[in-house]
């Protein structure tokens, strides 16, 4: 970009406008000097009139055309986007009537100041008028070209990324300056399928209306990457779109949403990929509030996870009193803390929020903690997820501790401390376990349940549901790394299905399920239908621009099948006994299903400790075979 470009384009809008204004105005100037001495000069030989008279009455001659063809083009818009209206129809259209009115307005000031009406004076000055409206036309549309030059240098950069802006409104018009400005970038078509923009054209750049057209010019480019640029459009509609843009193969990317722009939360310029809940054939997420957490201290254990972090984002809104973050990792627990008080400054809210290192398997240091704050609610979502590696004989006793006892340190805490109201997160693995980390949570869900009856002031609740888009561990983030290194995408299985739901939507869920708790409730969410993880992994591809090696061509990205890991299911359930009652929200069930009894629980608890202790993983196997329902494992 050239150094005058550089200075130029960070002046702000109105200072950028004033710019052009004045420029336009010395190019009236311009003309005037080319029209004004000769016609003064005629008029004063012809009808002997004083020359000095004459060249006052011009200045007048000038300035009155001025400001008249200057304020149309102004209340025409054709200040308001420069880019916009580059070598556009508009643009020519807007600035040839804005020439007219100065070509005409001077005219009829000669004919008006002079009061001369002879034939040959009209004609003489209409003649006049035209040819100064024609210059004045003209220079107007070279300065657009020397502005576009300096203020808007078009890349050449022949390594520049092929770009389409899908949307030629007034978000793809701001889009388009921010790629003017970038060498790595080249816009080659805008699209656009409303037919009052059909055969236009942005800035010498046309504006296609049909996919066919996108079809051809995908295999004109070949690589093209498009940008949606249709920040409010209705999440069904914008379903459709990415679902043809998928069939042609090209790399999608997008502005951020409406209600992001409309909170400041990102700027139109913020390109970013696709958000993950675009792939998903549910209504998009709208975030409900929650009103019970006002005034009140709550604790999330866990916070610095996928799940942990999310809650306590919305419970934010609810501006409690205390928000407690507590987690064994330091790096998750600073990453939340720093966003917390960056929100917290953002918003001027007076929650204090209190960062805690500890541990839930230490229920020593719970009841520290849980003695210094009276905590209303708690939020459990720590535990250890991971499949494979908690199938592992190594890490079977610590999964077991974390996930079990953990919960039961972390329950029975509460209800020495009469906390209100304890809602845990589950899984749809505690569904039938295939795994220990399903039977683990399952375990956990009975130990919730068989404390609910302990008659103690604290309400016990939880919240099953199945995978989440970009959590930790998730496989669509592994696709996505995959597919940036070149592939090869791996997934265990093409038939393997799996339930997904968005992070916001299931925290907003868990909140909702939180308020409607009695006590000792399994509440399920609606994950709506199960994907093929492969169909997943075929959409992502197509989405980045890419092709896969199994189709025509035989030059893309290839998914290998690697067999079903340690303790994996083909499917997941989310119901144990198959009754599912409704609530008052219709995303949300319960379920009603088999738990120990108190007395036999704490014996269960016990035999886990003893095994723990022991670092006996295959007793705590026994264990899980004889107390979780359906539980199955390969040992």
């Amino acid at each position: 970009m050239n150094a005058i470009g550089t200075k130029l384009n960070g002046l702000g809008r109105k200072q950028k406008f004033l710019i052009v204004l004045i420029n336009d105005f010395f190019l009236a100037l311009l003309c005037w000097i080319v029209f004004g001495p000769p016609m003064a000069m005629y008029i004063s030989s012809e009808f002997s009139t004083g020359i000095i008279t004459i060249f006052y009455s011009e200045w007048k001659s000038f300035f009155i055309p001025t400001f008249f063809s200057l304020t149309y083009l102004y209340f025409f818009g054709f200040y308001r986007s420069l880019i916009k209206f580059f070598d556009s129809k508009d643009s020519i259209l807007l600035s040839l009537t804005g020439s007219l009115i100065f070509g005409f307005t001077w005219s009829v000031m000669h004919v008006y100041q002079f009061k001369i009406v002879s034939t040959s004076f009209l004609s003489i000055t209409l003649l006049q008028g035209f040819l100064l409206a024609a210059v004045f036309h003209a220079f107007l549309n070279i300065s657009r070209d020397v502005a576009k030059y300096f203020l808007y240098p078009y890349s050449t950069n022949i390594d520049a990324k092929n770009i389409v802006i899908y949307g030629a409104g007034a978000s793809g018009n701001e889009l388009f300056q921010s790629i003017l400005l970038d060498p790595t970038k080249k816009l080659v078509a805008f699209f656009d399928d409303s037919k009052n923009l059909k055969n236009r054209q942005i800035n010498n750049i046309p504006i296609l209306g049909s996919f066919n057209q996108l079809i051809s010019l995908k295999e004109k480019f070949g690589d093209l990457e498009v940008l949606l640029a249709i920040p409010s459009i209705q999440t069904e509609q914008r379903r459709k779109i990415i679902s043809k843009l998928e069939k042609i193969k090209v790399a999608v990317r997008t502005v951020p949403s409406f209600h992001e722009l409309i909170s400041d939360q990102k700027k139109m310029t913020d390109i970013q990929n696709l958000s993950l809940d675009d792939l998903l054939p549910r209504a998009r997420f709208t975030k409900d509030s929650i009103d019970q957490a006002e005034g009140k201290t709550l604790l999330i254990s866990g916070a610095g996870g996928s799940i942990g972090s999310e809650i306590v984002r919305q419970l934010l809104d609810s501006h409690p009193k205390y928000i407690i973050l507590f987690d064994v990792s330091e790096f998750n627990l600073f990453n939340v803390e720093r966003e917390c008080i960056a929100i917290k400054a953002s918003q001027q809210l007076e929650t204090q929020i209190i960062p805690i290192l500890g541990d839930i398997r230490d229920i020593s240091s719970l009841r520290f903690l849980f003695q210094k704050f009276q905590i209303d609610t708690v939020y459990h979502a720590a535990a250890y997820k991971h499949v494979p590696l908690v199938e592992d004989v190594n890490n079977i006793t610590k999964a077991c501790e974390n996930n079990v006892i953990g919960t039961f340190n972390l329950a029975s805490v509460s209800i020495e401390h009469q906390v209100k109201s304890f809602v845990m997160i589950s899984t749809d693995k505690a569904v039938r376990p295939s795994n220990v980390m399903g039977a683990s949570k399952r375990m956990a869900e009975i130990a919730i349940q068989s404390l609910n009856t302990t008659n103690s002031n604290t309400k016990f609740s939880m919240v099953r549901f199945g995978n989440v888009i970009n959590s930790s561990g998730s496989v669509i983030p592994l696709f996505l790394d995959q597919i940036s290194k070149g592939g090869p995408l791996t997934v265990t299985d093409k038939e393997v299905t799996r339930y997904f739901m968005t992070i916001p939507e299931a925290s907003n869920l868990v909140l909702q399920a939180a308020e409607m708790a009695n006590g000792g409730e399994v509440f399920i969410l609606d994950m709506g239908e199960q994907l093929k993880i492969y169909d997943i992994a075929r959409k992502l591809i197509h989405l980045s621009g890419r092709s896969i090696a199994s189709e025509p061509g035989g030059d893309g990205i290839e998914i290998i099948e690697v067999g079903l890991r340690p303790g994996e299911k083909m499917y997941e359930e989310l119901l144990i006994s198959g009754d599912q009652l409704p609530t008052s929200n219709p995303k949300i069930f319960k379920s009603l299903e088999k738990f120990l009894d108190i007395k036999t629980l704490e014996f269960v608890i016990d035999e886990i400790k003893m095994a723990i202790s022991e670092n006996n993983h295959i007793s705590i196997i026994e264990i899980f075979r004889k107390n979780v329902e359906g539980y199955v494992h390969d040992s």
